[in-house]
């Protein structure tokens, strides 16, 4: 289908109890803390606006990019010539259905639905509390961290594929790592039904605090970044090899290889996408030059980058 012209009266009129924002700088909305402008952001607060967007988007052509915490995703400075989605509203609520079940919209924090859980007695979700991405990027990632993915207390999510709202049970979702079948088929997750174990309060804090201890010191989370750069390898332990290679205090621009944790490029100061971008491509060339191993990365890259020529 050919691309046809996005009317913003349109998207204003199909998005009533949102907002429609032009021109908004994505580095308020990443944790990267940059990037360049976006041509539209929707924030989107009800089920009934969301499905006419998406139906009226798919009618003209128009790509799109649904929008978590912005804790995995790279924007180039040059922005995004498309419809970027944040889910609010009803799409950041959630309800116990259970003793031990929860359902939340994809618009929660994992740290919220975490706030919920304990105070419920309901454990599961200690070693993933710290991931700083809400629900729905989470089980698109099937994010994961210390031994915990997010499919082991997921037990549905509601999406919109193809036109329709789809439920998935876990084993539909095709869980792997940092896989779900929902970066195959474009579907949009909208909400998620979770399943967590009684135990007590004392001990999910301990826990949770223990693993926080942990990314305090492996991590350098002093500066803004995006989580680990790159994915894990069976067999390899790719912070080593990183460290191996040298690449740890690599610097371009403002971005950084930070000094504490090789798999992680921070923002020193006023980091350029591009910077980024390059630096990625720079230790990816250096790791596949030192050792035949080919790096594949974990965050997502938004908008366009210029080609790095070796």
């Amino acid at each position: 289908m050919s691309r046809q012209k996005l009317s913003l009266n349109k998207l204003k009129k199909l998005n009533h109890h949102g907002e429609v924002l032009q021109s908004v700088e994505f580095s308020e909305f990443c944790t990267f803390k940059c990037g360049g402008k976006l041509k539209v952001l929707l924030k989107i607060n009800t089920l009934e606006n969301f499905i006419k967007i998406m139906y009226y988007l798919e009618e003209i052509g128009e790509k799109f990019f649904v929008l978590g915490a912005g804790s995995n995703v790279l924007c180039s400075d040059g922005g995004y010539d498309g419809v970027v989605i944040k889910l609010e509203g009803d799409f950041v609520r959630s309800r116990q259905l259970s003793e031990t079940e929860i359902e939340c919209g994809a618009g929660v924090k994992l740290s919220q639905l975490f706030a919920i859980a304990k105070s419920l007695g309901l454990s599961g979700l200690e070693c993933g509390a710290g991931i700083p991405a809400t629900i729905g990027g989470a089980t698109f990632m099937n994010a994961g961290a210390y031994g915990f993915e997010m499919s082991q207390i997921i037990k549905y999510v509601v999406a919109y594929v193809d036109g329709r709202i789809t439920y998935f049970d876990n084993s539909d979702c095709q869980f792997d790592y940092r896989h779900s079948v929902f970066q195959e088929n474009n579907g949009v997750i909208l909400r998620v039904g979770f399943a967590f174990q009684k135990r007590n309060i004392e001990d999910i804090d301990f826990d949770f605090k223990e693993t926080m201890k942990k990314r305090l010191e492996s991590q350098p989370l002093d500066y803004p970044n995006a989580g680990s750069i790159f994915k894990r390898i069976d067999g390899i332990v790719v912070s080593k090899v990183l460290d191996n290679c040298g690449v740890k205090g690599l610097t371009l621009g403002s971005a950084k290889v930070s000094d504490k944790h090789a798999n992680f490029i921070i923002n020193t100061g006023n980091a350029e996408s591009q910077d980024i971008y390059e630096l990625i491509e720079i230790i990816k060339y250096r790791v596949k030059k030192q050792t035949g191993i080919e790096l594949q990365t974990e965050i997502k890259l938004l908008g366009e980058f210029d080609e790095v020529t070796w």
